[in-house]
């Protein structure tokens, strides 16, 4: 088997892999099934607080300033 022989093969294989994997996550990601879990996932940073942060200042402020 000669360089050339080898390198068309693993090409090929590469892109029928890659073809094949994008089709998998294409078929995952519009899956009806997974709407719910997309749309939560997507909503969350537009969220005040996430889940058990009620009680917690946001992007680690304190909520009073200690001055020395």
């Amino acid at each position: 088997m000669t360089y050339d022989m080898a390198r068309t093969w693993f090409g090929t294989g590469g892109l029928i892999l890659m073809v094949v994997l994008f089709a998998i996550v294409l078929v995952y990601a519009l899956r009806p099934s997974n709407k719910q879990k997309f749309d939560h996932l997507a909503a969350l940073p537009l969220k005040e607080d996430g889940p058990g942060e009620a009680g917690k200042p946001q992007h680690g402020k304190k909520d009073t300033e200690s001055g020395a």
